[in-house]
Protein backbone atom coordinates (compact mmCIF):
# COMPACT_ATOMS: atom_id res chain seq x y z
CA UNK A 1 0.00 0.00 0.00
CA UNK A 2 1.53 3.26 -1.16
CA UNK A 3 -1.16 5.60 0.17
CA UNK A 4 -2.09 5.73 3.85
CA UNK A 5 -4.01 9.02 4.06
CA UNK A 6 -3.81 11.04 7.24
CA UNK A 7 -4.90 14.31 5.64
CA UNK A 8 -7.38 15.22 2.89
CA UNK A 9 -7.33 18.54 1.09
CA UNK A 10 -10.05 19.96 -1.15
CA UNK A 11 -9.57 22.79 -3.62
CA UNK A 12 -13.09 24.19 -3.52
CA UNK A 13 -12.60 26.44 -6.56
CA UNK A 14 -9.83 27.96 -8.64
CA UNK A 15 -11.78 31.22 -8.84
CA UNK A 16 -10.47 33.93 -6.56
CA UNK A 17 -11.38 37.38 -5.31
CA UNK A 18 -7.75 38.49 -5.61
CA UNK A 19 -5.13 38.67 -8.35
CA UNK A 20 -2.06 38.41 -6.18
CA UNK A 21 1.41 38.77 -7.64
CA UNK A 22 2.77 36.00 -5.44
CA UNK A 23 0.12 33.40 -6.34
CA UNK A 24 1.64 30.09 -7.34
CA UNK A 25 -1.30 29.21 -9.59
CA UNK A 26 -1.53 32.48 -11.44
CA UNK A 27 -3.85 32.35 -14.44
CA UNK A 28 -5.99 29.46 -13.20
CA UNK A 29 -7.52 31.82 -10.62
CA UNK A 30 -9.77 33.21 -13.36
CA UNK A 31 -11.57 29.87 -13.68
CA UNK A 32 -15.13 29.57 -12.43
CA UNK A 33 -17.05 26.68 -10.89
CA UNK A 34 -16.53 24.63 -7.76
CA UNK A 35 -16.12 21.07 -6.61
CA UNK A 36 -19.31 19.03 -6.44
CA UNK A 37 -20.31 19.09 -2.77
CA UNK A 38 -22.06 15.70 -2.77
CA UNK A 39 -19.11 13.97 -4.43
CA UNK A 40 -16.72 15.58 -1.96
CA UNK A 41 -18.83 14.55 1.03
CA UNK A 42 -19.03 11.00 -0.32
CA UNK A 43 -15.23 10.91 -0.60
CA UNK A 44 -14.89 12.15 2.99
CA UNK A 45 -17.28 9.47 4.21
CA UNK A 46 -15.52 6.68 2.33
CA UNK A 47 -12.06 7.74 3.46
CA UNK A 48 -12.95 8.39 7.08
CA UNK A 49 -14.75 5.06 7.30
CA UNK A 50 -11.60 3.19 6.32
CA UNK A 51 -8.67 5.34 7.47
CA UNK A 52 -7.70 7.27 10.58
CA UNK A 53 -7.90 10.70 8.99
CA UNK A 54 -6.29 13.30 11.24
CA UNK A 55 -7.06 16.50 9.34
CA UNK A 56 -9.07 17.94 6.49
CA UNK A 57 -8.45 21.24 4.76
CA UNK A 58 -10.44 23.34 2.29
CA UNK A 59 -8.83 26.09 0.26
CA UNK A 60 -8.75 27.57 -3.24
CA UNK A 61 -8.75 30.01 -5.10
CA UNK A 62 -11.06 31.62 -2.63
CA UNK A 63 -13.14 28.82 -1.08
CA UNK A 64 -15.69 31.16 0.51
CA UNK A 65 -17.00 32.11 -2.90
CA UNK A 66 -18.83 28.79 -2.32
CA UNK A 67 -19.43 28.74 1.45
CA UNK A 68 -22.25 26.18 1.35
CA UNK A 69 -19.89 23.64 -0.22
CA UNK A 70 -17.20 24.40 2.36
CA UNK A 71 -19.67 23.94 5.21
CA UNK A 72 -21.04 20.64 3.86
CA UNK A 73 -17.54 19.17 3.59
CA UNK A 74 -16.54 20.25 7.08
CA UNK A 75 -19.80 19.02 8.59
CA UNK A 76 -19.09 15.59 7.09
CA UNK A 77 -15.57 15.69 8.54
CA UNK A 78 -16.95 16.62 11.95
CA UNK A 79 -19.57 13.86 11.84
CA UNK A 80 -16.92 11.27 11.00
CA UNK A 81 -14.67 12.41 13.83
CA UNK A 82 -11.86 14.00 11.84
CA UNK A 83 -10.29 16.10 14.60
CA UNK A 84 -8.62 18.97 12.70
CA UNK A 85 -10.90 20.77 10.23
CA UNK A 86 -9.03 23.61 8.61
CA UNK A 87 -9.94 26.40 6.21
CA UNK A 88 -7.52 28.69 4.39
CA UNK A 89 -9.15 31.86 3.07
CA UNK A 90 -8.23 35.41 2.15
CA UNK A 91 -11.40 36.47 4.00
CA UNK A 92 -12.77 38.54 1.12
CA UNK A 93 -15.92 37.11 -0.44
CA UNK A 94 -18.42 39.92 0.24
CA UNK A 95 -18.62 43.54 1.37
CA UNK A 96 -22.08 43.02 2.85
CA UNK A 97 -21.77 42.76 6.63
CA UNK A 98 -24.92 40.63 6.96
CA UNK A 99 -23.54 38.17 4.45
CA UNK A 100 -20.18 38.09 6.19
CA UNK A 101 -21.92 37.38 9.52
CA UNK A 102 -23.99 34.62 7.93
CA UNK A 103 -20.96 32.87 6.47
CA UNK A 104 -18.98 33.15 9.72
CA UNK A 105 -21.91 31.63 11.61
CA UNK A 106 -22.22 28.80 9.07
CA UNK A 107 -18.51 27.96 9.28
CA UNK A 108 -18.55 27.79 13.07
CA UNK A 109 -21.71 25.69 13.21
CA UNK A 110 -20.48 23.29 10.53
CA UNK A 111 -17.45 22.33 12.57
CA UNK A 112 -14.56 24.32 11.09
CA UNK A 113 -12.14 24.57 14.00
CA UNK A 114 -9.06 26.20 12.52
CA UNK A 115 -9.14 29.18 10.15
CA UNK A 116 -5.98 30.48 8.53
CA UNK A 117 -6.54 33.97 7.19
CA UNK A 118 -4.21 34.94 4.32
CA UNK A 119 -3.06 38.47 5.08
CA UNK A 120 0.16 40.01 3.79
CA UNK A 121 1.55 42.72 1.54
CA UNK A 122 0.62 40.79 -1.59
CA UNK A 123 -2.99 39.95 -0.73
CA UNK A 124 -3.70 43.48 0.42
CA UNK A 125 -2.59 44.95 -2.89
CA UNK A 126 -5.96 43.78 -4.22
CA UNK A 127 -8.05 42.83 -1.22
CA UNK A 128 -9.52 45.56 1.03
CA UNK A 129 -8.65 45.07 4.67
CA UNK A 130 -12.00 46.28 6.07
CA UNK A 131 -14.17 43.28 5.06
CA UNK A 132 -11.37 40.89 6.03
CA UNK A 133 -11.12 42.38 9.51
CA UNK A 134 -14.90 42.33 9.90
CA UNK A 135 -14.92 38.64 8.90
CA UNK A 136 -12.21 37.87 11.47
CA UNK A 137 -14.20 39.63 14.20
CA UNK A 138 -17.37 37.76 13.17
CA UNK A 139 -15.55 34.43 13.45
CA UNK A 140 -14.40 35.30 16.95
CA UNK A 141 -17.89 36.41 17.92
CA UNK A 142 -19.38 33.10 16.77
CA UNK A 143 -16.79 31.08 18.67
CA UNK A 144 -14.28 29.82 16.14
CA UNK A 145 -11.88 27.63 18.15
CA UNK A 146 -8.75 28.78 16.32
CA UNK A 147 -8.13 31.81 14.11
CA UNK A 148 -4.67 32.77 12.92
CA UNK A 149 -3.22 35.01 10.25
CA UNK A 150 -1.27 33.11 7.58
CA UNK A 151 1.26 35.42 5.88
CA UNK A 152 3.38 34.78 2.80
CA UNK A 153 7.01 35.85 3.15
CA UNK A 154 9.35 36.87 0.36
CA UNK A 155 12.76 35.17 0.58
CA UNK A 156 12.12 34.33 4.24
CA UNK A 157 10.48 35.91 7.27
CA UNK A 158 13.72 37.46 8.45
CA UNK A 159 14.63 39.05 5.13
CA UNK A 160 14.59 42.85 5.20
CA UNK A 161 12.52 43.91 2.20
CA UNK A 162 9.60 46.26 1.62
CA UNK A 163 7.07 43.45 1.22
CA UNK A 164 7.94 41.72 4.46
CA UNK A 165 7.92 45.09 6.26
CA UNK A 166 4.38 45.78 5.06
CA UNK A 167 3.30 42.26 5.99
CA UNK A 168 4.58 42.77 9.54
CA UNK A 169 2.66 46.04 9.76
CA UNK A 170 -0.54 44.27 8.72
CA UNK A 171 0.03 41.42 11.16
CA UNK A 172 0.30 43.91 14.00
CA UNK A 173 -3.19 45.22 13.21
CA UNK A 174 -4.57 41.72 13.80
CA UNK A 175 -2.28 41.10 16.74
CA UNK A 176 -3.71 44.18 18.42
CA UNK A 177 -7.09 42.43 18.29
CA UNK A 178 -5.69 39.26 19.82
CA UNK A 179 -5.37 37.34 16.53
CA UNK A 180 -1.97 35.69 16.39
CA UNK A 181 0.08 35.07 13.26
CA UNK A 182 0.94 31.56 12.14
CA UNK A 183 4.47 30.96 10.87
CA UNK A 184 3.11 31.31 7.33
CA UNK A 185 4.93 30.16 4.23
CA UNK A 186 7.74 31.30 1.97
CA UNK A 187 6.69 32.23 -1.57
CA UNK A 188 7.95 29.73 -4.11
CA UNK A 189 8.75 30.20 -7.76
CA UNK A 190 5.62 29.28 -9.70
CA UNK A 191 2.69 30.94 -11.44
CA UNK A 192 2.41 34.68 -10.86
CA UNK A 193 5.32 34.64 -8.43
CA UNK A 194 7.66 33.46 -11.14
CA UNK A 195 6.22 36.02 -13.55
CA UNK A 196 6.29 39.08 -11.30
CA UNK A 197 8.90 38.29 -8.64
CA UNK A 198 11.46 36.33 -10.62
CA UNK A 199 14.40 38.45 -9.44
CA UNK A 200 13.89 37.11 -5.92
CA UNK A 201 14.44 33.47 -6.85
CA UNK A 202 17.57 31.51 -7.75
CA UNK A 203 18.55 31.70 -11.40
CA UNK A 204 17.87 28.59 -13.53
CA UNK A 205 21.62 27.92 -13.56
CA UNK A 206 21.56 27.52 -9.78
CA UNK A 207 18.79 24.89 -9.71
CA UNK A 208 19.83 21.52 -8.31
CA UNK A 209 17.97 18.93 -10.38
CA UNK A 210 19.50 16.10 -8.35
CA UNK A 211 17.32 16.99 -5.35
CA UNK A 212 15.55 13.75 -4.30
CA UNK A 213 11.81 13.54 -4.82
CA UNK A 214 9.97 14.40 -1.61
CA UNK A 215 12.75 16.49 -0.06
CA UNK A 216 11.28 19.91 -0.92
CA UNK A 217 8.80 21.63 1.44
CA UNK A 218 5.15 20.57 1.06
CA UNK A 219 6.12 17.42 -0.86
CA UNK A 220 6.42 13.71 -0.18
CA UNK A 221 7.65 10.69 -2.09
CA UNK A 222 5.06 9.22 -4.48
CA UNK A 223 5.40 5.85 -2.73
CA UNK A 224 4.86 7.25 0.79
CA UNK A 225 1.68 9.33 0.47
CA UNK A 226 -0.10 10.48 3.62
CA UNK A 227 -1.84 13.52 2.12
CA UNK A 228 -3.49 14.24 -1.19
CA UNK A 229 -5.65 16.89 -2.76
CA UNK A 230 -8.95 16.70 -4.63
CA UNK A 231 -9.37 19.42 -7.27
CA UNK A 232 -12.60 21.12 -8.39
CA UNK A 233 -12.75 18.86 -11.45
CA UNK A 234 -12.61 15.78 -9.22
CA UNK A 235 -8.97 14.88 -9.85
CA UNK A 236 -7.12 13.21 -6.99
CA UNK A 237 -3.63 14.71 -6.97
CA UNK A 238 -0.40 15.07 -5.09
CA UNK A 239 2.32 17.41 -6.35
CA UNK A 240 1.80 17.47 -10.13
CA UNK A 241 0.54 13.90 -10.37
CA UNK A 242 -3.09 12.92 -10.96
CA UNK A 243 -3.99 9.35 -9.97
CA UNK A 244 -7.76 9.27 -10.48
CA UNK A 245 -11.01 11.21 -10.40
CA UNK A 246 -13.75 10.94 -7.78
CA UNK A 247 -16.42 11.78 -10.37
CA UNK A 248 -15.47 8.65 -12.31
CA UNK A 249 -14.20 6.22 -9.65
CA UNK A 250 -14.68 5.39 -6.00
CA UNK A 251 -11.91 7.08 -4.03
CA UNK A 252 -11.06 3.83 -2.23
CA UNK A 253 -10.67 2.11 -5.57
CA UNK A 254 -8.31 4.88 -6.68
CA UNK A 255 -6.15 4.33 -3.60
CA UNK A 256 -6.17 0.54 -3.85
CA UNK A 257 -5.23 0.57 -7.54
CA UNK A 258 -2.39 3.05 -7.18
CA UNK A 259 1.07 1.60 -7.74
CA UNK A 260 3.73 4.21 -8.53
CA UNK A 261 6.13 1.58 -9.82
CA UNK A 262 3.62 0.59 -12.51
CA UNK A 263 3.33 4.19 -13.75
CA UNK A 264 6.43 4.83 -15.89
CA UNK A 265 6.69 8.60 -15.27
CA UNK A 266 6.39 8.26 -11.49
CA UNK A 267 8.80 5.34 -11.41
CA UNK A 268 11.27 7.44 -13.38
CA UNK A 269 11.10 10.20 -10.75
CA UNK A 270 11.44 7.78 -7.86
CA UNK A 271 14.44 6.03 -9.35
CA UNK A 272 16.19 8.92 -11.07
CA UNK A 273 14.72 12.22 -9.89
CA UNK A 274 14.14 14.97 -12.43
CA UNK A 275 17.01 13.78 -14.68
CA UNK A 276 15.38 10.34 -14.77
CA UNK A 277 12.02 11.87 -15.63
CA UNK A 278 13.62 13.90 -18.43
CA UNK A 279 15.18 10.76 -19.88
CA UNK A 280 11.83 8.98 -19.78
CA UNK A 281 10.08 11.90 -21.50
CA UNK A 282 12.72 11.99 -24.21
CA UNK A 283 12.22 8.26 -24.85
CA UNK A 284 8.54 9.06 -25.31
CA UNK A 285 9.44 11.72 -27.87
CA UNK A 286 8.72 14.67 -25.57
CA UNK A 287 11.35 17.37 -25.23
CA UNK A 288 10.59 19.90 -22.49
CA UNK A 289 12.46 23.17 -22.11
CA UNK A 290 13.12 23.59 -18.40
CA UNK A 291 15.51 26.51 -18.75
CA UNK A 292 13.00 28.81 -17.03
CA UNK A 293 12.50 26.52 -14.00
CA UNK A 294 13.77 27.81 -10.66
CA UNK A 295 13.41 24.59 -8.63
CA UNK A 296 13.55 20.87 -9.27
CA UNK A 297 9.83 20.74 -8.46
CA UNK A 298 9.12 23.35 -11.17
CA UNK A 299 10.94 21.19 -13.68
CA UNK A 300 9.15 18.02 -12.56
CA UNK A 301 5.73 19.68 -12.82
CA UNK A 302 6.48 21.04 -16.28
CA UNK A 303 7.56 17.63 -17.58
CA UNK A 304 4.65 15.83 -15.90
CA UNK A 305 2.22 18.33 -17.43
CA UNK A 306 3.68 17.73 -20.89
CA UNK A 307 3.32 13.99 -20.44
CA UNK A 308 -0.24 14.35 -19.17
CA UNK A 309 -1.22 16.62 -22.07
CA UNK A 310 0.26 14.17 -24.54
CA UNK A 311 -1.80 11.37 -23.00
CA UNK A 312 -4.95 13.49 -23.10
CA UNK A 313 -4.45 14.23 -26.79
CA UNK A 314 -3.74 10.65 -27.79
Amino acid sequence: MYIDPKRIEFVITNACSGKCRHCSNGGSRTESGSIDADAAVSAVNRLADRYQIESLMTFGGEPLLYPDTVCKIHAAARDFGIPKRQLITNGYFSRNENRIEEVARCLCSSGVNDVLLSVDAFHQEYIPLGPVMYFAEALLKHGIPSLRVQPAWLADEGHDNQYNAETKRLLKLFGDKGIEANHGNVIFAAGNALKYLSDWFPSPEEVDLSEPCGSAPYTSRPDEIESFCIDPNGDVCFCSITIGNIYKQDVIEIIDNYDPYHIPSIRAVLEGGVPGLMRYAEKEGILVDISDCRTACNACRKIMTALKNRTAVT
